[in-house]
Parts: C-alpha cells; sequence; structure tokens
C-alpha cells in the first residue's frame, strides 16, 4: 500500500512538471490528478480487511433505514394534512351549500320587493329595510364568491396531496421491501462467506493431510524398497558363494552327504570283492518241493510310494 502511495506521488510530481515544462493547461493536469487519486482509493479500498467492508455496509444500510424513517415521517405529516384539508373542505362544502340554498330561496322575495317597489320586506319572521336587505345579501354573496374559490383550491390541493402520499407510500414500500431485499441478501452472502472459509480451511487441512501421506508413504515405500533390494543382494550372495565353495567345506557342511558318499564307497568295494567268489564256486541246482494244497492264497499288497 505504501508503494502504490509513493508511486502515485512520484508519478503526480512528474506529471506536474511535465505539464509545467510543456505549457499544458491545468484542466488536463486536474483530470490526471484526479484519476491518480482515484486509482489510489481504489488501492486503498481493495486492501481494507472485510470487517472494515461489513461495517460500511451496516452504516450504509443504517443510514438508508434513517432515511427511510425521515420519509415516512414526512409521509405521516401529510396524512395529518390530508386530514385537516378533509375537515375544511368538508366545513366549506356545508358552509357554501346552506348559503347557496339560501341565497336561492332570497332570489324571489328581493325581486317581488324590488319588482313592487317596496321600501321594506320580510326575511326569516324579521322586518329588513330594502337597502339593508340588499347589503347582507351583497356580503352573503361576497362570501359565497371567497368561499367557493377556497373550496375549489383545497379540494385541488387534497386530490394532488392525496396523490403525492400515494406515490410516496408506495415508493416507501418498494424503499422498505428493498431494504429488507438487501438485508437478506448481505445476511446470506455473509453466511455463505463463513462457510467457505470454513470450507476452505478444510480443504486445506485435507490436502496438507494428503500431501503429508503421500510424502509418508512415499518414504515408507522407499524404505521398504531398499530393504527388498538389500535382501536381494545379501541372498543372491549367499547363494554365489555357496556355489563356489571348496570340496572340503561342502563335506564338511554336509553330513549327511558325507555319510551316504562313505556307504556308497565302502559298497562298492564289498561288490567288487564278492564276485570273483561267486563266480569260482560250483553250481548246484536248485532243491525242488512238491507241495500238495488244496487252496491258493494270492496276497496283493500295496506298494508304498
Amino acid at each position: 500500500m505504501r508503494k502504490i502511495i509513493v508511486a502515485l506521488g512520484v508519478v503526480a510530481g512528474g506529471l506536474v512538471g511535465i505539464f509545467a515544462v510543456a505549457g499544458r493547461g491545468s484542466h488536463e493536469l486536474k483530470g490526471f490528478v484526479r484519476a491518480s487519486a482515484d486509482r489510489a482509493a481504489d488501492g486503498v479500498t481493495e486492501s481494507l480487511p472485510e470487517e472494515v467492508h461489513d461495517r460500511k455496509i451496516d452504516q450504509e444500510m443504517k443510514q438508508v433505514r434513517l432515511d427511510l424513517i425521515d420519509r415516512q415521517v414526512q409521509m405521516n405529516l401529510s396524512s395529518r394534512k390530508i386530514e385537516e384539508l378533509t375537515a375544511e373542505v368538508t366545513k366549506l362544502t356545508g358552509s357554501t351549500e346552506r348559503r347557496q340554498r339560501l341565497l336561492a330561496e332570497a332570489y324571489p322575495i328581493l325581486k317581488a320587493a324590488i319588482d313592487s317597489q317596496q321600501s321594506s320586506l320580510k326575511w326569516a319572521n324579521q322586518e329588513f329595510a330594502l337597502p339593508a336587505f340588499q347589503k347582507e345579501i351583497d356580503d352573503l354573496l361576497a362570501m359565497q364568491d371567497r368561499e367557493t374559490h377556497q373550496l375549489n383550491i383545497k379540494r385541488e390541493g387534497l386530490i394532488r396531496l392525496k396523490k403525492s402520499v400515494d406515490e410516496g407510500e408506495l415508493a416507501l414500500t418498494e424503499m422498505r421491501r428493498g431494504l429488507d431485499d438487501t438485508e437478506q441478501k448481505v445476511a446470506l452472502l455473509q453466511t455463505r462467506r463463513e462457510q467457505a472459509e470454513v470450507e476452505s480451511q478444510t480443504l486445506d487441512l485435507v490436502s496438507a493431510a494428503t500431501t503429508n501421506q503421500d510424502t509418508v508413504a512415499a518414504s515408507l515405500n522407499k524404505s521398504v524398497d531398499r530393504l527388498k533390494e538389500n535382501v536381494g543382494k545379501t541372498e543372491a550372495r549367499n547363494e554365489a558363494r555357496r556355489g563356489t565353495a571348496s570340496v572340503a567345506e561342502r563335506t564338511v557342511s554336509n553330513q549327511v552327504s558325507r555319510s551316504f558318499n562313505r556307504l556308497e564307497s565302502l559298497k562298492a568295494f564289498h561288490d567288487a570283492t564278492a564276485k570273483p567268489a561267486l563266480e569260482s564256486a560250483p553250481a548246484t541246482k536248485p532243491e525242488t518241493q512238491t507241495i500238495e494244497a488244496s487252496k491258493v492264497l494270492i496276497e496283493i499288497q500295496k506298494k508304498a510310494e
């Protein structure tokens, strides 16, 4: 981060010097400086930890919530103003309607008095001089005209205010829904981020364990292969030594073979000595015996394998 700021400072200083020498306008220089500042701000923003970004999001949502509350207060005041205007319109409507009926009833009485050139007339069981009655009628007409204008203005204002309040309530509803959706989305994303971090740690642990296991297995296999090779070499060396041993070593090393050879040698001498004696002895006729038997028993024995 410090390197970025230093680099941007060097670049800004270089730009100032270059623009001063080239005689370029300050407006273009301000654009480059602003771009450099934006780049530095982006670098600072990216280097901040996630906790700071989370706090920033919380502050922004709180500010939106406060703005929503302020707007709702204005809507409430407007609603109260609608109630007041409605009461005023109702009052003016009743007043103008009553006055309109009064003026309508006064018309034939005043016309009859003027037509008959009366100096006075009777109205509502009360005697009025014609000029005084005319003055009262003029005041009523002026009041009716004034209140009629006020009624029209208040009615139009009430219609516009109701429309504005309805649109404002709709906008506030959309704002509340959007804020709620944003809060839920932020909470969901934070939960997913926590789960992803846990999964990443688990995967790192599994990867480390697998790598360690592979390393141990490779080392163990190497040791087993080395032991196997050494055993094979030793067995081959022993086999070679047995094949190249001297006769004395082989006889001494094998008592069974030595005893067998001794008997074979003695048998050879015995056979050689007994053969001439048999050849010189006279041949004798074998003695024949006659045996009478009523039954011959033949016994078959299994030859030993």
